[in-house]
């Protein structure tokens, strides 16, 4: 569902790890036929919900954009399918539960498609943590941001755009993923338009435990990610979301490097989970469980309360 830029490089993840795409559905009839034109997709459907209701489909990707993303998956589900939909899952908590719990019912897999989640990078990070080759895990940085084209969604407030949603919620994931959920927090954004175009965040997660976090449509930072600990630093070098190196450094010298590389687009590990959690028949995957989507959300929302943004049309 879908026919953006994403999807496209979706759609050439899928096909170069050999999962058939055979359908996609758009708003337009014609954008649909142009997209299957380009990518060499066999069917071409005037509408998502079309794609929810083939008889061929087993997983459906929902790539459109965020106000999107409750009615597409509801429609998915509602189908009987499984669904890897893309981040931000939704507007808010609300959908998102929502959104799991019907597919809960269904039988079928929800997934966010936090890619970042399942590159090879973040196995790697976990057991150097585990083994302790920083110590005690103090502190997180992480900062994502760039510059997007002018006239685009990114700054469209009508349909759940914003720094956050699109950018932060890496950020904030791989906080959540070291560190679990705040204990408090304080954020601060600039808004234009009624949207975040940037936002900082500083939580604490326990006693001297904290994180600096944020995302930003206004300049071109170096997107590294930083945990920190009592006996040295993993320093996830840019992009950190899908990072091909993470070095070790204490007290400011290079101690280790790890290549955490992969062949390919970084997509194709978050199709082979939801792909492998389709055949065992689960209904979630552990690597990414709702409980972990909704904490996110969760969060989101009480920075977007904190700065101000609402979205038009938000349920719940």
């Amino acid at each position: 569902m879908g026919t953006g830029d994403i999807a496209g490089t979706m759609t050439e993840t899928l096909q170069s790890v050999g999962s058939p795409v055979v359908a996609v559905g758009s708003g337009s009839g014609e954008r649909a036929e142009a997209f299957a034109a380009q990518f060499g997709v066999p069917n071409a459907v005037g509408s998502h919900q079309a794609v929810a209701e083939r008889h061929d489909v087993d997983i459906v990707y929902v790539a459109t954009t965020h106000d999107r993303h409750y009615r597409n998956v509801l429609d998915a589900v509602a189908g009987g399918k499984s669904v890897l939909c893309e981040k931000a899952i939704a507007l808010n908590t609300a959908e998102a539960s929502e959104m799991f719990a019907a597919a809960s019912e269904a039988g079928v897999v929800l997934m966010e498609a936090m890619w970042m989640r399942f590159c090879p990078f973040i196995v790697t990070l976990d057991e150097l943590i585990a083994e302790g080759a920083i110590g005690a895990v103090t502190d997180v940085e992480v900062f994502f941001g760039y510059v997007p084209p002018e006239s685009r969604r990114w700054t469209d407030r009508s349909v759940g755009g914003g720094a956050l949603l699109d950018l932060g919620v890496y950020s904030l994931s791989l906080v959540h993923h070291v560190l679990g959920s705040p204990q408090r927090f304080e954020a601060m954004a600039q808004i234009d338009g009624g949207v975040d175009v940037d936002v900082r965040v500083i939580s604490h997660h326990g006693a001297e435990v904290s994180a600096t976090a944020g995302a930003t449509f206004l300049s071109d930072p170096t997107n590294e990610a930083i945990v920190s600990g009592r006996e040295g630093r993993l320093r996830i070098h840019a992009p950190f979301h899908h990072s091909s190196t993470i070095t070790l450094e204490r007290h400011g010298d290079l101690v280790a490097t790890y290549d955490t590389s992969f062949a390919g687009h970084g997509f194709r590990f978050e199709v082979a989970e939801i792909e492998r959690c389709v055949a065992a028949g689960l209904t979630e995957s552990p690597l990414r469980p709702a409980a972990d989507t909704l904490a996110v959300m969760e969060w989101m929302d009480a920075i977007r309360e904190r700065i101000g943004v609402v979205f038009p049309g938000e349920t719940g």
